[in-house]
């Protein structure tokens, strides 16, 4: 099974050794060890591309609001314009 992205096995290898040497319950064995770091490389991965994905949509989402508050402005200030042009001065309007 091939995958797209490429593991640091280096890294892998020396998590898997630290955990061998470690007080837990995968320092049994080191295979038990080298598979728990295969977990965790594999898990880090999959975090840090969902991370990857929410910040692009978060970003996304800003611009497409944004965008939005600057047309509501606009409407706003023409709205606000034509609805104070024919006021005397010193009127009361509520607000």
């Amino acid at each position: 099974m091939k995958t797209t992205s490429s593991y640091n096995k280096s890294q892998i290898m020396k998590r898997a050794w630290n955990i061998y040497k470690g007080n837990n319950p995968y320092s049994y064995s080191f295979s038990a060890a080298l598979r728990r770091a295969w977990e965790v490389e594999k898990a880090t991965l999959e975090y840090e591309a969902r991370e990857a994905r929410k910040a692009a949509i978060e970003a996304e989402n800003a611009a497409a609001k944004a965008k939005r508050i600057s047309n509501a402005d606009t409407y706003w200030a023409a709205g606000a314009a034509a609805y104070y042009n024919n006021a005397r001065p010193g009127q009361y309007f509520g607000d």
